[in-house]
């Protein structure tokens, strides 16, 4: 039942006529409507011990006036007006023709408690009560989400007005009349989602809703900077057309899906091939963005490793790998292993150019072959991406046509036209058996089609010759009904297993899957195990595309082992020898390198997160400070266009970092999606964050857009704020803080070398990130206080975060006066700043091995006390 509880029925029985509130359950007619099903129960027992049946004279006609007047008139139901009016009569006579079976059985077995024919009377009576009741309870409940949608489509209708609003005037009224509306919609989304049983469901109503909420002011904003710009005959209009549209057409999409979602009865199996279907069509536009910048590295001989050329060459490959990891067979083997080799030559082409042979025949040839791949990978990522929405599209069409085919069928009066439901089931299922891979299951699905379509057109044939009521044709129906019905489990089935085995979507649920399957390699799991470290292989290798020389061959030499042992095990399993000696040394080998695979994969992704996320909105804020610089400064629009590439290129990597982190981390299932939410959302904020700041470029000292780049600065980093605290979540605090300490001593180490080589816009680089890193670390340490209810420790770190505070400002300071006169002979300035480096490494050793110590020993106390 698509309301799961039935509590929305008790919100109108104000609007009921005393009869029918008995039957959806209101005061004291609730019980007697159990009346029926109670006695047949009891019946039953009686008739299987032998007994007499018990008089039930009194309870039935009880029960039957509960349910239903046998009287009752259909204009009665007056709520259910908007249902279809054949489901409502249908359940309403079949509740009808029960009572009056139940009443009749009271009768007869008051005359005979032996009587058979009331035996049969009561059982059908009780069952007819129960499926009518439940076929009311089920349109009424469908007449209540309709609502919802009405009211949903309403306002998906009253979004597009945004697009004549043209002045301040329109934009008042607008908002008045958008209000009352969103308030509404946002009430019956919380009260709908508050009955639903079903978390799934329940989950992206909300988190939809939300989103709308959080888009509506930047929709008010996004008009009124607009028309500001038009009527004040200003520039940057088409940047004010492109937020005002980009956040329209954001908010349909997502009241969309709350109508797509309210529609649901059970849990939507196509909603991964969507999820994926986006992800490739993601991946492809991320490729043919980097394309022209990895060609024009591979081009030029004399480029070094390491530029924006070749790390876009790194993410190609890595956007591809993900598409590989959602094929599966030919499809899957082909694009991973291009990627693959991809991977190795560009090793090869950037080790040439580090080594001065850049201009080699040798180093341009393999700059051509991977120049040459790419367009070749590009290719077979869009090949994939089609085809998986094409099969998506199919099988959603088959189901909605053999619906339509189905009920030609049922009905012998209907018209031959019905036949062209058939013919498009057939014509939809001959387009997945032309994309399977698998040659037997092409082959079994077209002689399903040939079957039906032969026998589709002798029903026609009889249904045109006025025959459609004859016995033949109604076996041929039947017939023709069964074969539809096989036809699209059998597509269902190649669409399926086109897809790979889902694996857990975080490390910890990857790695169980993985052990239960090398515990028991014979045991079929669906190959679930087997991709469960096919995708910590490719977690590993996306990793490694973004680490040094060494590192980077490291890992990739740990996922080549542990690939290799997987294939030698499954080949075991596959002969029937999973159970030998040595499949059970091989698997324990196997577990032994996916636990150090594991180990530097975490090692990695935090070392990323900490120097990724150690600042977020450094970026942001220099583009406002360009956005706002006055007209006449030297430069003004080349600074202005080369920090809004910085901020896009840094919001991309803080992206691909939180990824990493919720694929590599120990975080649930909820954080995992929480995560990926606010990834997609920085990516959609990002590029309308630039436009707003280039209308602010374009207007300087506008009110309105000054307070629309405001709004959308804030909404982008409220929505940074939320992904680092989920990827702080998704994170081991010691691991992260471990890795912070190490950097800040490195960074010291730049300091150090800075100041002997008289190089100051280093050494302040360097004392900023050091000043960076020790605030990201009493942040993370801020939020585990915030976690902890242990008195204790929530003042012994917030003592340590005093002191670790209190050094950050002098070192700062003082590497600003060293670097403003870092030629001065004098050593004094650069013996005070060395002086303040050590004391703030002083404060964060000891900072570091409070939070972590005694976040530990808190839980180890906790553990100790919950055992006693």
């Amino acid at each position: 039942m698509r309301g799961e509880t039935g509590q929305e029925i008790l919100a109108v029985q104000g609007g009921l006529k005393p009869d029918v509130a008995g039957l959806v359950g209101s005061s004291p007619s609730r019980c007697e409507c159990r009346a029926a099903p109670a006695v047949c129960l009891e019946f039953t027992e009686s008739s299987v011990c032998g007994d007499k049946a018990p008089s039930v004279s009194q309870p039935l006609p009880l029960a039957s006036t509960a349910s239903f007047q046998p009287g009752l008139k259909s204009s009665q139901l007056h709520v259910f007006r908007n249902d279809p009016v054949q489901v409502r009569q249908f359940s309403i006579e079949l509740v009808e023709n029960a009572c009056t079976k139940l009443v009749q059985a009271a009768q007869m077995l008051k005359a005979d408690p032996y009587a058979v024919p009331a035996r049969d009377y009561l059982i059908d009576g009780s069952r007819g009560i129960l499926s009518g009741t439940s076929d009311l309870l089920l349109t009424f409940d469908e007449a209540e989400v309709r609502k919802i949608i009405r009211v949903c489509k309403g306002i998906l209708e009253y979004l597009t007005v945004a697009e004549v609003v043209e002045s301040m005037e329109d934009l008042i009224t607008y908002t008045k009349n958008l209000g009352p509306g969103m308030t509404k919609m946002a009430k019956m989304i919380d009260e709908r989602q508050q009955e639903l049983t079903h978390q799934e469901h329940r989950v992206m109503l909300v988190n939809s809703m939300n989103t709308v909420k959080e888009l509506l002011p930047i929709l008010i904003s996004g008009i009124k900077i607009f028309v500001t710009t038009k009527t004040g005959q200003s520039q940057g209009v088409d940047e004010a057309l492109k937020n005002r549209n980009f956040t329209v057409e954001k908010m349909s999409a997502e009241i969309n899906e709350i109508i797509r979602v309210l529609q649901l009865t059970s849990w939507d199996e196509d909603a991964w091939a969507s999820k994926d279907t986006e992800t490739m069509k993601r991946a492809l536009a991320l490729i043919d963005s980097k394309m022209a910048q990895a060609k024009n590295w591979l081009k030029d001989p004399s480029a070094q490793p390491g530029e924006a050329g070749e790390q876009a060459i790194r993410q190609i490959l890595d956007e591809a790998g993900k598409v590989g990891e959602l094929c599966a067979g030919k499809e899957r083997r082909e694009i991973l292993d291009t990627a693959k080799a991809l991977g190795q030559i560009t090793d090869q082409v950037s080790d040439l150019r580090a080594r001065g042979s850049g201009t080699s025949p040798v180093a341009i040839q393999k700059a051509q072959q991977v120049s040459q791949g790419l367009d070749v990978l590009s290719g077979k990522v869009g090949n994939a991406a089609r085809k998986l929405e094409a099969m998506t599209n199919a099988k959603q069409a088959l189901a909605k046509r053999a619906e339509a085919a189905q009920g030609w069928l049922a009905d012998p009066t209907a018209s031959p036209e019905g036949e062209e439901h058939v013919k498009a089931v057939v014509a939809e299922a001959r387009k997945i058996a032309d994309m399977c891979e698998d040659p037997r299951e092409r082959d079994d699905i077209l002689r399903s089609l040939g079957e039906i379509t032969a026998l589709t057109g002798k029903l026609s044939q009889l249904r045109k010759a006025g025959k459609g009521d004859t016995p033949e044709a109604r076996a041929l129906a039947k017939q023709i009904s069964t074969a539809l019905q096989n036809l699209q489990s059998k597509a269902n089935r190649a669409v399926a297993n086109s897809r790979p085995a889902k694996a857990a979507v975080h490390l910890e649920g990857k790695m169980e899957q993985a052990q239960r399957w090398m515990d028991n390699p014979n045991v079929e799991d669906g190959g679930v195990g087997q991709a469960a470290i096919r995708g910590l292989v490719a977690e590993g290798r996306r990793l490694a595309n973004v680490l040094p020389g060494n590192q980077r061959a490291d890992l990739l030499g740990k996922c080549e082992q542990v690939e290799q042992m997987m294939a030698q095990l499954a080949e075991l399993a596959a002969r029937g020898e999973g159970e030998t000696p040595q499949a059970r040394a091989l698997a324990k080998q196997l577990q032994e390198a996916l636990k150090d695979l594991k180990g530097k994969m975490q090692e990695a992704m935090t070392q990323g997160v900490s120097d990724i996320f150690s600042d977020t909105t450094t970026p942001i804020k220099l583009l406002a400070v360009a956005a706002t610089a006055p007209l006449g400064t030297p430069n003004r629009d080349e600074v202005f266009e080369e920090r809004a590439a910085s901020f896009e290129s840094h919001a991309g990597r803080l992206g691909a970092t939180a990824e990493k982190a919720a694929a590599v981390g120990t975080a649930n299932r909820s954080t995992v999606e929480g995560i990926h939410a606010a990834v997609k959302s920085a990516r959609d904020l990002t590029p309308q964050v630039v436009s707003a700041a280039r209308i602010l470029l374009k207007n300087p000292g506008n009110q309105a857009a000054h307070e629309h780049f405001e709004t959308m600065k804030n909404q982008w980093i409220d929505n940074v704020e939320k992904m680092t605290a989920l990827v702080d979540e998704a994170i081991d605090t010691k691991s992260l803080l471990d890795a912070s300490e190490e950097a800040i001593k490195h960074d010291l180490e730049k300091c150090q070398m800075a100041m002997a080589n008289h190089q100051p816009q280093m050494l302040v680089a360097g004392a900023t990130s050091i000043a960076r890193r020790a605030n990201r670390i009493m942040l993370v340490a801020k939020r585990e206080v915030e976690n902890s209810e242990d008195p204790k420790f929530r003042e012994t770190v917030k003592a340590a975060s005093d002191e670790l505070s209190s050094t950050i400002s002098p070192m700062v300071m003082g590497a600003k006066a060293v670097a403003g006169n870092i030629q001065d002979p004098s050593e004094t300035l650069k013996l005070l700043l060395t002086q303040n480096h050590h004391q703030i490494h002083n404060k964060v050793h000891p900072y570091h091995q409070t939070v972590c110590t005694t976040y530990y020993l808190s839980d180890s106390e906790n553990w100790i006390l919950q055992a006693v």
